[in-house]
This record gives structure tokens, C-alpha cells and sequence, in this order.
């Protein structure tokens, strides 16, 4: 149980370094550290290039990756709301996070909003219910699903090298889909799980069962299964404790305010 739970600490440390232009050790000590944000090999690309800002803390300090341009401000930001203790979670609170928007505004950016991310605690025990039949999908069979807008969370709307769907599980009543659970390669070793279950079977186990029956496959892989959910998505982070994951660490990054412009 401990095994599972310090290598999947050990993958997301060593991604959330190669993510943020920092250390490992920075993520656990307090305060503030700032870096400067890179597009370097191996970093999670959710957009293109090196991050404009980006935040992240381990519930300890909190670390900081932005342009240059930024660093003053952003410095002066963080430590004038840090408690006494260093701890970084006080920053991830709306007054703070409003005065963070407004100082990436006039470079014409703003916060895209606040994600949960979680990691494995111990071995899965997947059990599907019955009743339903089960079909898993391989990297290249999950572009059947393409273009996607029933999928949401599970999987990507369009295949995307840089970040590709690389495993799914759906599950079908008769012919009729109900859920489907999907898995990206975010980083090397830390594939993304995320979970779509329809409207009329919801709240008969499906998506807890499929977590965890996917979460199982790729720890067979040889990767380290994460979960992540907006922060006010409760009934998500409920599936996430459930299956296994504890909370890990909590990041907010930037979108283009240019593109909600018509």
C-alpha cells in the first residue's frame, strides 16, 4: 500500500519539477518560490510553448512559474499573503486569486481557474457491476470516438500527439453506451484519468467501478494513474477518495483573455 503510494509521489514530483522550472524539494518546504517558465522536455502541455503562469502547491510553500515580465509583481503578490507559517494554500483563495487576475490581466491574460489533483494511496481493487458488458480501447481505437462531445472528461475532443488518449473502458447497456472512462499521457509516467457516466445510469456504481478498473490497468503498465477535478466538482473528488486517490496538490494556470473575444 505504501509502495504504490511513494512512487506515485516520487513521478509527480519529478514531473511537477520538469512542469514548473524547479526542484523537487521546492514543492515540500514553505514559502515562495518563483521560476521562470519553460517549455522544457517532458513538461505536461495543456497549451503550446512554456506558460505565460502557472501555480502549484503540495499544501506546503507554493511554487510559482511565470514570464519574467511578471516576477516583481508576482513576488510582491505572494509574500504579502503568505501566513506566518509559509504555507501556500492561503493563496488559492478567491479574495487573492481576484488580485492575481487583475495583475496578469494587462499582459492579456487571466486565471484560467483551480484543479485538484490526486494520486493513488493504495492498490486498486476494481469489481464491475453486472449487468453491463465492458469494452477496452487501445490508443488507436479510441479515435473512433472522435470528434468528441459526449466524452467530455474522459476523453479528448480530438487526438492530440502531444498529449494523446492512450487507453479507455466503456461500459454498454445492450448496444446503448453508458459510461466511459479514459486515460492520457500527460507525462511520462503519469497517465490523467478522467470519467464521463451518462445522465440515466448514473448512481449505480459505474464510475467508481471503471476508475478503478482502468486506474488498475495502467499500474499494470507500469504508470502512475492521477486524478484531477475542478475544485468545486465534489462528486468527482468523491469517485477520486473512493477509488483509492488522496489529494496531492492543487494548481491554477492562465488562458489568453484574446481568445473569449469575438
Amino acid at each position: 500500500m505504501e509502495r504504490i503510494k511513494q512512487r506515485a509521489w516520487e513521478a509527480a514530483l519529478s514531473q511537477l519539477a520538469t512542469d514548473y522550472n524547479a526542484k523537487e524539494e521546492d514543492f515540500l518546504r514553505g514559502g515562495v518560490t518563483l521560476t521562470a517558465a519553460a517549455d522544457l522536455p517532458g513538461r505536461r502541455h495543456y497549451a503550446d510553448g512554456a506558460p505565460f503562469f502557472q501555480m502549484a502547491t503540495t499544501g506546503n510553500g507554493v511554487v510559482i512559474t511565470a514570464h519574467e515580465s511578471l516576477h516583481r509583481e508576482l513576488r510582491a503578490w505572494a509574500e504579502g499573503h503568505l501566513a506566518e507559517d509559509g504555507a501556500g494554500h492561503w493563496l488559492f483563495e478567491y479574495p487573492k486569486l481576484g488580485q492575481l487576475d487583475a495583475i496578469l490581466r494587462p499582459y492579456g491574460w487571466a486565471v484560467n481557474g483551480t484543479h485538484h489533483m490526486f494520486l493513488p494511496r493504495r492498490e486498486f481493487s476494481p469489481r464491475l457491476p453486472e449487468g453491463f458488458a465492458y469494452r477496452w480501447y487501445d490508443r488507436e481505437a479510441v479515435k473512433s470516438f472522435y470528434p468528441n462531445k459526449t466524452w467530455p472528461n474522459a476523453i479528448l475532443e480530438e487526438d492530440n500527439p502531444p498529449r494523446p488518449d492512450v487507453i479507455a473502458l466503456a461500459a454498454f447497456e445492450g448496444e446503448t453506451p453508458a459510461a466511459l472512462c479514459g486515460a492520457s499521457a500527460d507525462g511520462e509516467l503519469l497517465w490523467q484519468v478522467g470519467i464521463d457516466v451518462l445522465p440515466p445510469y448514473r448512481s449505480r456504481g459505474l464510475g467508481r467501478a471503471l476508475v478503478e478498473a482502468l486506474s488498475a490497468r495502467i499500474v499494470e503498465l507500469g504508470k502512475v494513474p492521477f486524478y484531477g477535478t475542478a475544485a468545486a466538482n465534489v462528486h468527482s473528488q468523491g469517485i477520486a477518495v473512493n477509488c483509492g486517490f488522496f489529494p496531492a496538490w492543487v494548481e491554477v494556470s492562465s488562458r489568453r483573455v484574446e481568445e473569449d473575444t469575438p
